[in-house]
């Protein structure tokens, strides 16, 4: 089998890549990553084809489907800042645009488009979050709006022939974080004191290693056409300073700070931001993306494809122990 990867040096994509070496040796796979990208390290040693280009650049991906059976599209650009070059909208939409249409003109056998459970509406909060909500196409962030306009697209060229299937991960945590990730760097922050506080918000942890089985399993077991939510467990802000403490008998502060407080200090964080000519703390779509639904649920990728996430404290207990590997943090 011949698999197609773009984004297989990202936060999900090494784990995914690995993933599908060992669930199938005998496959060839190449993998799409930019110039940019870190991958040395993250894909060090692996027996696969590295490409460095464009997801935008049409040519490139028409002659890098031709002849795949499989194709993995993980390339996105995650983003909570303002896109002020539009490179989030590019990359997110019209990238996905490209790779969906050169795949249809080949006839992939299947197509795995990567979204996430931000693509869908998260409100009303009164009712659980699953596949069934609304895309997001209205949301007030770019990123997640971004999201929900790729899902479209994927939707209308399955009804074309496109055999795609979409799967919505949870917020992705877990070991092999080589960047570190938004998130990854976050939690190293507020470890090592840098972070003085923690919104009072929630949001759904999924473990990176989890999703990427759910995105094999989704591969052979998946309905063409069908979303899947491969998320993993609700978390507090006010948890997680209990939750590390445990794992590595560090006392952090457990100060929190209402969303409502937060969005009347945004005007003298974006002041100091300025003046330090640093990016700011936070940002009203980072707020606003800490305000979750407080159950999403996963139900229809345990039954139909088998998903079975681990326990929050593994994957904590994993994620710390990664950054201490790393020399990021110690305790």
């Amino acid at each position: 089998m011949n698999i197609f990867v773009t984004g297989g040096s990202g936060r999900l994509g090494n784990v995914l890549v690995k993933k599908l070496l060992s669930k199938y040796p005998e496959s060839e796979v190449e993998v799409l990553v930019t110039p940019k990208d870190k991958y040395e390290e993250a894909l060090a040693g692996l027996p696969l084809k590295i490409t460095e280009g464009s997801i935008l650049d049409r040519p490139l991906i028409k002659q890098l489907t031709k002849g795949k059976d499989a194709v993995f599209h993980l390339a996105a650009k995650i983003s909570l800042f303002p896109d002020k070059d539009g490179s989030v909208w590019k990359t997110n939409v019209e990238g996905t645009r490209i790779i969906a249409e050169e795949s249809l003109k080949v006839s992939i056998g299947k197509f795995i488009h990567c979204s996430s459970h931000h693509a869908v509406e998260k409100e009303p909060y009164s009712s659980p979050m699953d596949e069934s909500r609304p895309l997001a196409l209205e949301d007030r962030t770019t990123y997640h709006r971004s999201k929900a306009y790729a899902e479209k697209i994927i939707l209308e060229l399955v009804g074309q022939g496109l055999k795609a299937v979409i799967i919505n991960p949870g917020t992705v945590i877990g070991p092999e974080d080589y960047g570190p990730s938004i998130l990854g760097k976050a939690l190293i922050d507020f470890f090592n004191g840098k972070i003085p506080f923690l919104m009072n918000g929630m949001s759904d942890y999924a473990d990176v290693r989890d999703i990427s089985d759910g995105i094999i399993a989704a591969f052979e077991k998946g309905r063409v056409g069908e979303r899947y939510f491969l998320t993993g467990h609700m978390l507090s802000m006010k948890e997680i300073p209990t939750l590390v403490r445990t794992i590595t008998g560090k006392k952090l502060p457990r100060n929190t700070i209402p969303i409502k407080m937060m969005y009347t200090l945004l005007p003298f964080i974006n002041a100091l931001s300025k003046l330090k000519k640093e990016q700011p703390l936070f940002t009203k779509d980072m707020l606003y993306a800490s305000q979750s639904n407080p159950s999403v649920l996963h139900e229809k990728a345990k039954k139909e494809i088998g998903f079975k996430p681990r326990s929050t404290e593994e994957t904590f207990r994993d994620s710390f122990e990664w950054y201490r590997k790393k020399g990021w943090i110690n305790y």
